[in-house]
Order: structure tokens, then sequence, then C-alpha cells
């Protein structure tokens, strides 16, 4: 992808922006924002969409400029685009740069705790909320022992920015390899665009 010359020829991968709205009570859906046109290349590199979690591969995409943000997705050829980078190329282009995931559904129970009885605290199940989201491997930690060696493996949910957890929510994996309920046990949300959270395995679904 030429850096200082863009050919309008080149531009010819149908794309399609996407917002996440909340669609019915508690419900999230990426929701299509208008198609364009733009130059898609698979570079082969990592992209690390998760600062927690391992990377996916890369893809470098040619717009016209248009508003967008990193709270936005992309979808090309059914693949889901998550938006990592974007960075002015020149008066008329967009560079973005983008990770090839699965975004998958999800649903979470959320809870919220009271002081009860004798000081107590006590749990309060929320509404359940549906959402989409995406699953990437972490390795939690490694252990080397006298007579053996193991990693232990986590996985991380990335989730939009407006979907908001909390240790010890429960959370439901709908489809995929992945599919199971899933304990949150640690939170990652100082990033602008998007939250990241541990989860240990709890049930099959």
């Amino acid at each position: 992808m030429s850096e200082t010359y863009l050919d309008a020829g080149s531009m010819d991968q149908r794309l399609e922006r996407l917002e996440l709205l909340e669609t019915a009570a508690n419900t999230w859906e990426w929701v299509s924002a208008g198609r364009l046109w733009g130059q898609v290349i698979v570079d082969g590199g990592t992209n690390l969409f998760s600062r927690v979690g391992i990377g996916a591969r890369n893809a470098k995409l040619a717009i016209r400029a248009r508003e967008i943000t990193l709270h936005h997705a992309m979808l090309w050829g059914g693949q889901h685009l998550f938006l990592t980078s974007i960075i002015k190329r020149d008066r008329m282009h967009l560079n973005l740069q983008a990770a090839l995931v699965t975004a998958i559904r999800c649903k979470a129970i959320r809870y919220t705790t009271t002081v009860g009885a004798g000081n107590r605290p006590e749990k309060t199940e929320q509404p359940p909320i549906t959402f989409p989201g995406v699953l990437t491997e972490k390795y939690v930690r490694y252990e080397a022992e006298d007579t053996y060696a193991k990693a232990r493996r986590g996985l991380v949910l990335v989730t939009p920015k407006p979907i908001v957890l909390r240790e010890g929510d429960l959370v439901t994996v709908m489809e995929g390899p992945a599919a199971a309920g899933y304990n949150v046990r640690t939170c990652h949300v100082l990033d602008e665009y998007k939250n990241e959270y541990e989860m240990e395995f709890s049930r099959d679904v």
C-alpha cells in the first residue's frame, strides 16, 4: 500500500462500517452505518488488538476520508475487522490498521453488591445483557518445577467500551468452539475504546 500515491482503481474492496447500538433493552449489536470501497491488504503481520491477550492477523486499509473512530468496526467479505489505528493519509484518504477477528455473541449476568443484615454483603442479580465480543487467549503464568514444566492458559474477552462488567460476573459465550460459561476474574478498563476481561471456565452450556 503506497504511502505517496493511491490509485483509485486499487480501492476495489467492498467494506461496511459498523457501529455499536443498543437495538433492544440490554441487547447490543454491530449495525451497518454505511457501505464504502477501500483497499485492503492482509500483510502477514500480527495486530496486538488486546493488551493482555494474544494478537490476530493484521490488515491495512485505505479509505476515503469520512467520520470514523476506533469505536467503529468494519466488515469485509464476512470478516470482522477490529480497528486499532486511524491515521490521516492525505486530504482525501485515511489509513487504517485492523485485526481480523471473529465477533461472537455473549450474554452476561451482572451483580451489584449491597450491605444487608448484620452488615453482610449481599449480591443482587441484574438483568442480563447480550453483546458482541472477541475472544483471545492469554498465557496466565508459566510454572517450571523439578520434573515438569507447564503453561496455564486463560481466555480474554475484548468488548466495545459500553460493555461494562465486574469481577464475579458470569459470561456465557453463546457460539463458537469456546461456547461455555465463564467467570470474570480481572477487568482492564482504562483503554479509551475497549474493555478487556480475563475469564475462567465455569460450566458447559
